[in-house]
């Protein structure tokens, strides 16, 4: 990334006063002793109603913060998450959409996060992972610093996290063995006394569909691509997919990267790569990208196999158009071989 990066949006002093005060207040009760991951609680907006759920990170005893997820793609994210009772895969981390709070080593915190610190008056309550690191995450970006309208959220969400690890420390048994799509949701607004079990809503959420358009190439393209020679008998293996390891800087801040693979099915030779920015949406991407290394190699193949998923319902117009015949697969050994290798060299190993 030759590009400099940009420096933090900026955060009004008060805020930041308020912001770290609250968070001081949440790592008193050292939550993560007896909240789990998977312990997420329903926040509605004040104001707007919007639903956001938090949780708390740190029974593992590996990384110490809370976590809001925000927006349908982050509920989407931890519900899934919940759903499949792991990490996702890969491609759902382009979807991961949070605020969070992370207690770190002094050392993890850029000096623009020291300076910011130092210039409110904050002074650590023992050593190790007792500094606050405030990130933003949105779909298809790497992790960024707040800005002020982000900061004025996290005020309105951590004390009342804060205030239901309170209740939960009381109530050790409280999620039981609930179905893990059914949340406690909070008041509104908040008692002016400590929460309750009868304050609590439970909500059952289902995980909403992702929105997907199918790729619409221009008029143009589809005239080049229709001009190529067909070879029926080619076989093409191909995926659109994310690679952490080689992130690029969009206005300052720093990006997922895409990248489009091409290998031929009948000895995995790669045929043809392209990139691009995360953030953009997968049908650009993917289309795009397959337009570009369909003219590179100047032939339509007769069939190409994608791993099965969200790139057929994308793909599939485009395709018959072009007459090419799309196979989702559940295995794409040459595929699976160029991407892990791709990825290697990408982290130096």
């Amino acid at each position: 990334m030759s590009e400099k990066l940009a420096p933090p949006p900026p955060i009004a002093a008060e805020t930041m006063l308020r912001l770290l005060a609250a968070t001081a207040d949440f790592a008193a009760g050292k939550p993560w002793k007896f909240m789990a991951d998977t312990d997420v609680v329903g926040l509605a907006d004040p104001v707007t109603g919007e639903i956001r759920l938090g949780s708390v990170l740190g029974n593992a005893e590996e990384i110490f913060a809370a976590s809001i997820y925000r927006r349908p793609s982050g509920l989407r994210w931890i519900l899934s998450m919940l759903e499949a009772g792991d990490t996702p895969e890969l491609e759902m981390l382009e979807g991961l959409d949070a605020l969070k709070i992370e207690f770190v080593p002094k050392h993890e915190l850029a000096k623009a996060e020291l300076a910011a610190l130092k210039a409110a008056g904050f002074r650590p309550n023992g050593k190790g992972h007792v500094w606050p690191q405030f990130r933003s995450m949105e779909p298809g970006w790497l992790p960024w610093y707040i800005n002020q309208t982000e900061a004025e959220q996290m005020l309105t969400d951590l004390p009342r996290l804060t205030a239901f690890s309170r209740l939960l420390e009381r109530h050790p048994d409280l999620y039981g063995d609930r179905d893990m799509n059914v949340v406690p949701f909070l008041p509104n607004p908040m008692p002016g006394r400590p929460l309750e079990l009868s304050d609590l809503e439970w909500r059952t959420l289902v995980v909403a569909p992702e929105p997907l358009i199918p790729f619409q190439p221009t008029a143009r393209q589809l005239a080049q691509l229709r001009s190529l020679p067909g070879h029926p008998e080619a076989g093409w293996q191909y995926d659109c997919f994310p690679m952490p390891a080689c992130p690029v800087l969009e206005a300052g801040r720093p990006c997922l990267t895409r990248f489009n693979l091409v290998v031929e099915d009948q000895r995995g030779l790669i045929l043809g790569s392209e990139m691009s920015p995360g953030h953009l949406p997968l049908a650009e991407s993917a289309g795009q990208g397959l337009v570009n290394i369909l003219l590179k190699n100047g032939v339509l193949p007769g069939e190409i196999a994608i791993p099965a998923g969200r790139l057929e319902f994308i793909l599939q117009p485009f395709c018959d158009a072009l007459k090419i015949k799309l196979t989702p697969a559940a295995s794409l050994p040459f595929l699976d071989e160029a991407i892990a290798s791709l990825s290697d060299m990408m982290r130096g190993v």
